[in-house]
């Protein structure tokens, strides 16, 4: 399974390269707006920063959709498929590749927008001085507010997981029209439609999950409820794969 798990990530490692240089532009235009105090590039560098880590991620489990579909419609992967491996662990090796990629994607954007606040924050007159100033501004408002780093981080982590559970309904729909559908009219057409509807009703499926009063319980809850749809997809693309796959 690591064998293959490497052999999925040096297909998709070029757009991943790709995303790292043009984040790394982002993050040298932001510092030197910082150091310099220079608006139009700390502008630039913080919009790119943004467009790099929602873009990027996005993209991220676009491209292995991509690479799906080329790897059952031409010749590219044409060995894949004639190793001693199984479709469910060909498929699973795509998906723990995926799954990877787009959490370390997160946890890098989300450590590396902490960093660069700390860097502004540090620049502008210290640590101290900002939270005084915050702690003045709270007060002039008369709001209390306690966001515990859970509160930021269960949110993102749960857009994570559903944007894997979006991916992995991806690879269902691909696969429906490479076999199930391959020959008729309208496949490709007839597949994204049910890409649509599994998408809606996953969506649905999460939007039934009762409230909590622990927003860290409740978003815990959601991460939990897209990896069982995860594995749900997963189990009927690999079904189909092992009956319907021809290479």
């Amino acid at each position: 399974m690591l064998k293959l798990m490497k052999y999925e990530f040096r297909k998709t490692m070029f757009s991943k390269m790709v995303l790292l240089v043009i984040t790394a532009l982002a993050e040298i235009s932001y510092l030197i707006g910082v150091f310099f105090e220079l608006d139009k590039f700390l502008a630039v560098g913080l919009v790119g920063l943004v467009m790099c880590a929602m873009i990027g991620i996005f993209y991220i489990g676009i491209d292995s959709l991509i690479v799906f579909h080329r790897d059952l419609n031409t010749k590219q992967s044409y060995m894949l498929f004639l190793t001693p491996k199984n479709s469910y662990q060909v498929l699973g090796a795509k998906v723990l590749e995926n799954g990877v990629s787009i959490f370390l994607a997160g946890v890098f954007f989300a450590a590396l927008a902490a960093i660069d606040t700390t860097i502004g924050v540090l620049h502008i007159g210290g640590i101290k001085e900002f939270l005084d100033m915050l702690d003045r501004f709270m007060i002039s408002i008369r709001v209390d507010i306690n966001v515990a780093p859970q509160d930021i981080l269960m949110p993102f982590f749960a857009v994570l997981a559903s944007w894997l559970m979006t991916v992995v309904t991806g690879y269902l729909a691909i696969l429906l029209s490479a076999t199930v559908l391959a020959g008729k009219k309208f496949s490709g057409f007839v597949s994204f439609i049910i890409f649509l509807v599994l998408g809606y009703i996953s969506g649905k499926a999460l939007d039934m999950l009762p409230s909590l009063s622990n927003h860290t319980a409740e978003f815990c809850m959601i991460i939990g409820a897209s990896i069982v749809i995860v594995a749900i997809m997963y189990a009927v693309t690999g079904w189909i794969m092992e009956r319907k796959l021809s290479v």
